[in-house]
This record gives structure tokens, sequence and C-alpha cells, in this order.
């Protein structure tokens, strides 16, 4: 008569089998893991670029090219590679009508208060910067390209491209970037 129970044999497999199985799960943990925290800091990164997208784009449009007003009211960009900063001016109501054209129709422009967006790349910032005060529009910053008609020739005058690229190193050492281009329509 044979005894029930589990020889050596069975014992062993029985634990190779289930130690099979559980490294099998433990490295989906381990994948879905690391999805999860790329996902989770693409996704701060994103809202971060659109953010600083949405001030600069909002501004910029209010912004022009074609002045001919002296003193000049127009952006200025610095050609490539230091494409990375842009000064301009915003219109503004200077003789207190409640307007922001004068009386021959002509655009006021506050050419007493630049704006200024520079990038930082020692601070990985993105800066916007008027009559001395800084505002931090993005964090995490790796690169940002400002292109009008003298540097990109396929742009129209009145079209500016900003080229934002931000990147951040998870926890577990894996970069993570994200770049958000948009094409503004200055005003004439």
């Amino acid at each position: 008569m044979r005894k029930k129970g589990m020889t050596l044999i069975e014992v062993l497999l029985a634990t190779a089998i289930l130690a099979t199985v559980l490294g099998g799960l433990y490295g989906t943990y381990l994948s879905g893991l690391k999805v999860w925290e790329d996902a989770r800091e693409r996704a701060d990164l994103q809202a971060q670029a659109r953010l600083a997208m949405d001030v600069m784009v909002n501004e910029l449009r209010n912004a022009t090219r074609t002045s001919t007003q002296n003193p000049s009211p127009n952006l200025s960009i610095p050609s490539s590679p230091n494409n990375k900063q842009i000064q301009f001016y915003l219109p503004a109501d200077k003789d207190g009508d409640g307007l922001i054209t004068d009386n021959q129709g002509d655009i006021e422009w506050a050419t007493n208060n630049m704006i200024h967006y520079q990038f930082v790349p020692g601070q990985k910032k993105l800066r916007r910067l008027e009559q001395g005060v800084e505002r931090i529009l993005a964090n995490d910053v790796s690169d940002v390209a400002f292109s009008d008609i003298g540097i990109d020739p396929t742009l129209a005058l009145t079209e500016l491209k900003i080229v934002l690229t931000l990147s951040k190193t998870t926890t577990k050492g894996r970069n993570v970037t994200f770049t958000l281009t948009s094409l503004v329509r200055l005003r004439n």
C-alpha cells in the first residue's frame, strides 16, 4: 500500500513553478510601475509646457513686427543659435481715453515697458521679465527656440514659431521629455 504525500521531487517542482510565476508577476509589476512613473512625469511636463505656452501665445498675439512708429515697438529675436529669448511690447492706452489707438487710429504702444521672455539654461527655467519683476513660466526647461522670418524663411512676416522642450529625470534615472510647438500670428 502506498502512503499519501508528496515526494521531494514533487515539492521542488512545485516550488520552481511557483517561483517562475511569482517572478513573472513581479516583472510585470515593475514594468507597470515604470510606465506609470513615466506617464506621471510626462503629464507634469505637459501641464507646465501648456501653461507657459498659453501665457506666451496670448501676449505675443498682441505684439507686432510691422510697426513704423518711433521708437519702434517691434519685437526682436537674436539670430540663431541664440534665439533663446525674445523682447516685445504690448499695446497700451497712453492717452487715457480707454482705447489702445490714438486719434489717427494708430495703435499706442507701451515702449517704456518691455517684456522679455528668457531661457536660463543653468537653472532650467523659462522666465518672463517686466520692469525688473521676474515670473517663472516653466521649470525643467531643456530648450526653447523663438523663430521669425529672419530665422525661418518659411514663416510669414507676422508669424512667430515657439518650440518649448521640457525634460525631467525620473527617480529611476530615466529621462522623460515633452516638446510643444506653437505658431503665433502677430498683430499687424
